[in-house]
C-alpha cells in the first residue's frame, strides 16, 4: 500500500478531498478540522513532507512551519474569543506532520480524548472567512 495516497492529509493537498482552508502558500496549508475540540481548531500541514513525526523535518522545514503557524495563530485570535490559541503536535492518528491550533480560555478546554464539537457546513464557511480575513 502507498502510504502516501492513503493519507488524507495528501487527498487534502491534492484537493482530492474538500476543506476548508484558512491560509496556504507553496509550503504549507491551514484548514478547518472539521471534528474540533473548540470552535477555531485548525490544523497546519507542510504540502511536501509527510514524514510522520515533527522533529524528523528539517530545521529550516521545522522553522517555516512554526512561522506560517504563528501568523495562522493569529488570525484565529482576531476571530475567535479567547484567552490564547494553544499549539499542540500529536500526530498518531495520520501520519503525517500536523500542528493543532485550538483557542483556549484555560487548560481544560484541551482534551482530545473528550468528544468532538459538530459543525454544519455553512458555520465552517463562514469561520473559515472570517479567519482568512482577520491573517
Amino acid at each position: 500500500m502507498n502510504k502516501k495516497k492513503n493519507n488524507i492529509f495528501e487527498k487534502i493537498i491534492q484537493n482530492e478531498i474538500f476543506s476548508y482552508k484558512v491560509a496556504e502558500n507553496t509550503e504549507h496549508l491551514a484548514f478547518l478540522d472539521i471534528s474540533p475540540i473548540k470552535t477555531g481548531h485548525t490544523l497546519v500541514i507542510p504540502k511536501k513532507n509527510n514524514k510522520e513525526k515533527i522533529f524528523s523535518l528539517t530545521e529550516k522545514e521545522f522553522l517555516n512551519l512554526m512561522s506560517f503557524s504563528r501568523k495562522v495563530a493569529i488570525g484565529i485570535e482576531k476571530t475567535i474569543p479567547c484567552n490564547r490559541v494553544g499549539l499542540f503536535v500529536l500526530g498518531f492518528e495520520i501520519p503525517h506532520v500536523h500542528i493543532h491550533l485550538i483557542p483556549i480560555d484555560k487548560e481544560s478546554d484541551v482534551d482530545f480524548s473528550k468528544k468532538r464539537m459538530t459543525f454544519h457546513e455553512k458555520n465552517f464557511e463562514i469561520l473559515s472567512k472570517k479567519i482568512k480575513k482577520n491573517l
